[in-house]
């Protein structure tokens, strides 16, 4: 968390950025009858970012009343919440703090004057538009309250990237001889397969051309039973244990559960998928 530099309003006494009460520690600071009361004692609620909550003098009176406060208060106090425009400077360390290695440029960001606080920019606030990289955050102050921040950037990180070398049609198994590791500067994305024991020996949902990335959702893997093969079905119930072969009326890779039929009896049912051409039924 990285703090936002802030300047004060007018004549304003500043609240504490952490708290969302004005206290007797606040007015000290600009009336030293205050300093008789212990410092964080809650005299009202902070007031929202920019804006002035004025004490009169009626309302510091009862106040100064109720501490048994001498000298009376003889003038109105006023107390801010101080705003300021963000410093980029500060923006880009905090950008940077979620991702280290990353090539960040900020290309234009909110001018709306934000109180002090926490200076956060999640990963989760960046994301890809149509007119480029928007990158959302917030200040955090007065306990849990948030004020929103934005800006445009350009971010780049390196990433390795499976890529296909040749083109691939749909079905098709993979090998580490058609698929090169290639490193990148890019924006972050997820997704995508980074390393060749990610990808080989896994089918292709889909056609893809040579040269582009692979990402996981186009990859399955590989069948271990596909329908029609004749498979060696492992039954165990408790104690019992028995084996028989079977086919396959539906195709699974390992772990999969699929359909099969016991030729003899004609009825199917559901078994695990355990290595090519291998199934197991149990309880």
């Amino acid at each position: 968390m990285i703090a936002i530099a802030t300047f004060a309003l007018g004549a304003c006494l500043a609240v504490g950025a952490a708290s969302d009460q004005i206290t007797a520690g606040d007015l000290a600071l600009g009336a030293a009858e205050w300093s008789a009361v212990p410092a964080e004692t809650p005299l009202g609620l902070a007031p929202a970012p920019g804006v002035q909550r004025i004490f009169r003098l009626p309302e510091l009176r009862r106040l100064a009343q109720r501490w048994n406060l001498t000298p009376v208060p003889d003038r109105e106090l006023c107390v801010t919440r101080p705003v300021a425009v963000a410093d980029p400077a500060l923006l880009l360390a905090a950008m940077r703090g979620q991702l280290p290695a990353a090539t960040i440029e900020i290309l234009e960001f909110s001018h709306q004057p934000a109180p002090q606080g926490d200076l956060e920019f999640p990963i989760a606030g960046l994301r890809q538009s149509s007119s480029g990289a928007i990158w959302t955050g917030y200040v955090k102050y007065a306990g849990h309250q948030r004020f929103a921040l934005w800006a445009r950037v350009k971010v780049l990180v390196p990433a390795a990237r499976v890529v296909a070398t040749e083109d691939f049609k749909a079905g098709r198994v993979l090998e580490a001889a058609v698929l090169r590791i290639e490193a990148r500067q890019e924006f972050p994305s997820s997704g995508y397969a980074a390393s060749l024991e990610e990808v080989a020996g896994k089918v292709t949902r889909r056609s893809i051309a040579a040269g582009t990335p692979l990402r996981a959702e186009w990859l399955e893997a590989s069948k271990a039973v596909t329908r029609g093969d004749t498979v060696q079905i492992e039954i165990v119930y408790g104690a019992a244990h028995l084996k028989l072969e079977g086919v396959a009326v539906s195709s699974g890779a390992v772990g999969d559960s699929v359909l099969v039929l016991n030729p003899d009896s004609k009825r199917q049912f559901r078994a695990r998928v355990q290595s090519p051409g291998k199934v197991l039924v149990s309880r």
